[in-house]
């Protein structure tokens, strides 16, 4: 207690010097507090004792003058000093006993405290190691995923480029193609034999028609072109080209006409 008692009183408990009053049941107040609480009633404010008796309750002054301390038991026997002594010593070891049982029970309620503060911060360092834990593994996950997705994106774009290969090489073709089977009787007015030409639209549509034909992969119409190309050189080789018939007939029957 470092040589100062403190006030009993609950929501006070500041070291006193100067005046206290001082209960019967051994507890010690503050001016303040004690003036206050006495006035309202008789009964000690820290253990609830009646005070009734005439010096049940005191004020005294723990700083006493030189003049006071020489005359306050002076002509009293030495066993009355000594008895006087005893209780003032009781009552200083009572006041050192109760501060150290409310000091301990301070000490422990800290410890419980701590013990309690200590196993909710384990219980949340635990469900956050966990929670990070599982986002590690979502994180993991969801990079596989996006590998993953990035390979079918550009394996989807190989193929794209493939196919718009492959349509250009048979868009090319079927123009070669057209433009090999254009001759000069698609542009007559009139036949030989008399008959009305096609109009326009009808030509149209008949050419349309003879240009239809199925798609299938680029490959197999490839090995179609290829083996057509060498057909053709046998059919050079054999026979005139259908072109150049085509356009004696032509002269032969324009000759007629004239």
């Amino acid at each position: 207690m470092d040589g100062e008692l403190i006030c009993n009183y609950k929501k006070c408990r500041k070291r006193l010097n100067s005046f206290a009053w001082v209960t019967s049941c051994s507890h010690i107040f503050c001016d303040e507090d004690g003036a206050k609480e006495f006035n309202k009633s008789y009964t000690c404010p820290a253990c609830e004792n009646t005070l009734s008796g005439k010096f049940d309750i005191i004020r005294i002054d723990l700083q006493p003058n030189e003049q006071y301390k020489s005359m306050v038991l002076a002509g009293q026997k030495p066993e009355t000093i000594m008895e006087i002594c005893t209780r003032a010593l009781s009552f200083w070891t009572y006041q050192a006993h109760q501060e150290r049982t409310y000091q301990e029970y301070v000490a422990t309620k800290a410890k419980e405290r701590a013990v309690q503060l200590e196993q909710y911060y384990e219980q949340i360092v635990s469900r956050t190691q966990t929670e990070l834990t599982s986002l590690k593994t979502q994180l993991s996950a969801s990079k596989k995923e996006l590998d993953t997705t990035k390979k079918k994106h550009n394996e989807i774009a190989e193929k794209l480029l493939e196919r718009n290969r492959q349509y250009q090489k048979l868009q090319s073709l079927y123009d070669a193609m057209r433009r090999k089977c254009i001759t000069p009787l698609s542009f007559e007015g009139n036949s030989g034999d008399g008959t009305p030409s096609l109009g326009s639209t009808d030509r149209k549509r008949t050419t349309g028609q003879s240009f239809t034909m199925p798609l299938s992969s680029g490959d197999d119409i490839l090995r179609q072109q290829s083996h057509g190309h060498h057909n053709q050189q046998r059919k050079h080789t054999n026979s005139p080209p259908e072109s150049k018939m085509r356009i004696r007939a032509t002269t032969e029957q324009y000759s007629n006409s004239w």
